[in-house]
C-alpha cells in the first residue's frame, strides 16, 4: 500500500493552497481520498503505482509541496479517515515528508531500497522538470499528458494562444521526458515492496 502525504512549502509566507490541490487530486484513484488532516497537509492512501505517479505529477505541474511516499502495510481494515489510519506505510509517509523538507525535488520515497530509489529518482525529475518551466508552460504540458492525441493546434485552441507558442514549449521535447520518468517511476513504484528488493540489486536496472 502506498500512503501519500503531502505539505504546503512556505505556508506562513503563502496563501492556503489546501482546497485547490484537493481539487486537483481528486481525479486520482485512492483506497481512501485525499484530505487535509492538520494545518496546510494533506493524505490519502493509495494500492495503483499509476495513481501515486499520476498524483506526483499533478503536484508537480502546480509546484509549491513537499512530498512523501510511504509504502508498506497499513492496519486494515481502513479507518474512514485517513488521520486515523495506522501501519508502517503511514509511519513511512511521516518520515518521508519531513525528509522531503530538505531533499532534491521536496520529494521522499521511504523505505530506501532500489526500487524505491529508482521511483524516486524518476519523480523527481518530473518535479524538477516542471519546476524549471513557466507556469504558463506547464499548463500546455499538461494538456499534452492529459490528452495524448491533441495536437499543437488543439492545445492553441484550448487556451487561445498561438500554436508558435505552444511549439515553443513542446518541441524541446519536455512531454517525452516527463512520460519516460512516469513509466519508470510506475514500474519501479509497483515492485518496491517485491521481497529480495535490496541495494544490491539497484545495477540491474540501471546498467
Amino acid at each position: 500500500m502506498y500512503v501519500m502525504t503531502i505539505d504546503q512549502r512556505g505556508s506562513r509566507e503563502r496563501t492556503d493552497e489546501v482546497p485547490g490541490l484537493l481539487d486537483i487530486l481528486a481525479r486520482v484513484e485512492t483506497q481512501r481520498g485525499f484530505e487535509r488532516t492538520i494545518g496546510d497537509e494533506v493524505q490519502g492512501v493509495l494500492d495503483s503505482p499509476e495513481q501515486v505517479t499520476l498524483a506526483v505529477r499533478l503536484l508537480a505541474a502546480r509546484t509549491g509541496w513537499h512530498i512523501g511516499i510511504g509504502i508498506g502495510p497499513v492496519d486494515t481494515p481502513l479507518p474512514a479517515s485517513t488521520a486515523e489510519g495506522r501501519g508502517e506505510a503511514f509511519y513511512a509517509a511521516r518520515r518521508a515528508v519531513e525528509a522531503a523538507k530538505g531533499a532534491p525535488a521536496h520529494l521522499v520515497v521511504d523505505p530506501e531500497t532500489a526500487h524505491s530509489s529508482l521511483a524516486e529518482s524518476a519523480l523527481r525529475l518530473v518535479v524538477w522538470t516542471f519546476e524549471n518551466i513557466r507556469s504558463q508552460s506547464r499548463r500546455y504540458i499538461d494538456r499534452r499528458l492529459d490528452h495524448p492525441d491533441s495536437t499543437q493546434h488543439d492545445i492553441a485552441e484550448h487556451f487561445d494562444v498561438s500554436q508558435q507558442a505552444v511549439s515553443r514549449v513542446l518541441s524541446p521535447g519536455g512531454v517525452e521526458l516527463i512520460e519516460g520518468a512516469c513509466a519508470l517511476s510506475t514500474f519501479h513504484l509497483a515492485h518496491a515492496g517485491e521481497t529480495g528488493d535490496s541495494d544490491s540489486q539497484a545495477g540491474d536496472h540501471v546498467v
